[in-house]
């Protein structure tokens, strides 16, 4: 099997960032967090405070009682950005890049000679002094080199931090066997049961699994038969998607843990769906609104969710409407701790029906009017009333498997 590709993994790649912009925090055990709450988590952590089991998703009070000299940085989602694009450009000085996966992910594919074990290797090590000299000192990634993009990034996480991993024919599969099942992306927790209950609870017996025996775990000929041929080192084209669902949500800081300025947050986070939801040429056909509350005791959650369906839409104004009219039925008494609307059942603009009544068109074209005036001077100059005073609320969160976008017409 050649090397087709080769896969790079940024390290803490957000820690890392915080770290090659401020010297001083270099060396030191650090936390990258949403907002200043004790009752949020770390996005982020860098190296040193993973050696205290610090890790994404660890909640700040366990984090510092964990590693009491943790230091706790708010996130600089700009700076991630300019750092992104600083990445992609020291990788293209050596590779084109065939595919950014993520805002610290990328995969190159390996073409003719490039193929060969030792000049993939000199290349991976090219793109490692590359990201070195043009994104800082602090920088480091781990890349796997593979037959396809999934062996290659599971190769990546083989060694951490700043790896180097091919898996070549003599590698594989033995090298796999030392893994765990939910090592290998797309197999979570609720996959690895559905693996297990089918007799399958080893990466060996993963790996040698019959098309028929995958095919039967995940319920579909066409999934098992790609599981058999990547775990197989064969390069199996990538199953197109469509966009399922637009969503914004946001944890309150305890200032704005009131009805009143959730509901501000609700609309400011609707009137962001909106402008992307028109920005990527979709209209929706339905909505939920979810809303979670602190419990008596303060640390309890009671979720309370609601949805409806509207006909085919993409206007600000509409979805307001039907946003407000679901807060309406939310339950009372608790304090509200996180917000977020959920716009689904998409369809791309081409395949949608307008109204054939004028008066149905104005939405539209407040909401183009919208876009155009907050493009031009600036993010949330112009807005609806419902979101009075929250114009800097919800600001733009760190987003894993995609690009922050800073677009002034969505934010």
């Amino acid at each position: 099997m050649p090397l087709r590709y080769l896969f790079i993994d940024m390290n803490s790649f957000f820690a890392s960032v915080e770290q090659q912009h401020d010297p001083d925090l270099r060396g030191k055990p650090i936390a990258v967090i949403p907002t200043r709450a004790e009752t949020t988590a770390c996005i982020a952590a860098s190296y040193e405070a993973k050696a205290f089991g610090v890790k994404t998703g660890t909640p700040v009070w366990e984090a510092r009682k964990l590693c009491p000299g943790i230091i706790l940085v708010s996130t600089g989602h700009k700076r991630y950005v300019t750092m992104h694009n600083r990445i992609l450009a020291a990788v293209r000085s050596v590779l084109p890049i065939d595919s950014v996966r993520s805002i610290d992910e990328m995969s190159c594919k390996l073409t003719g000679s490039d193929r060969e074990p030792a000049r993939a290797r000199a290349l991976a090590e090219q793109v490692k002094r590359a990201i070195h000299d043009l994104a800082g000192e602090c920088m480091t990634c781990s890349i796997g080199i593979g037959p396809n993009v999934l062996l290659a990034k599971v190769a990546a996480d083989m060694q951490k931090p700043n790896g180097l991993t091919p898996l070549t024919d003599a590698d594989l599969p033995h090298a796999l066997h030392r893994l765990q099942l939910n090592d290998f992306p797309g197999v979570g927790p609720r996959m690895e049961r559905r693996l297990r209950l089918c007799g399958i609870c080893t990466v060996a017996q993963f790996c040698a699994a019959s098309a028929k025996a995958l095919s039967d775990v995940w319920g579909s000929k066409v999934i098992g038969e790609r599981w058999h041929g990547l775990l197989h080192g064969d390069e199996v084209p990538e199953t197109p998607t469509r966009r399922q669902t637009v969503s914004h949500s946001h944890v309150l800081p305890p200032n704005l843990r009131t009805d009143e300025k959730a509901y501000g947050v609700l609309m400011r986070l609707v009137h962001k769906a909106a402008a992307r939801l028109r920005k990527i040429g979709y209209w929706c056909g339905s909505v939920s609104v979810g809303v979670r509350f602190l419990g008596a005791d303060r640390s309890a959650r009671v979720r309370w969710d609601e949805s409806a369906r509207v006909p085919r839409c993409q206007d600000t104004p509409a979805l307001v409407a039907v946003v407000a009219k679901l807060w309406a039925g939310r339950p009372r008494g608790g304090a509200p701790f996180k917000v977020g609307v959920v716009l689904s059942d998409l369809v791309p603009a081409r395949s949608a029906t307008p109204s054939l009544f004028d008066e149905d068109h104005q939405g539209g074209n407040i909401s183009a009017a919208l876009d155009e005036v907050n493009a031009e001077f600036g993010a949330s100059v112009v807005y609806l009333g419902a979101m009075f005073g929250m114009r800097d609320a919800a600001p733009s969160r760190v987003a894993f498997t995609q690009i922050p976008d800073f677009d002034r017409r969505v934010n």
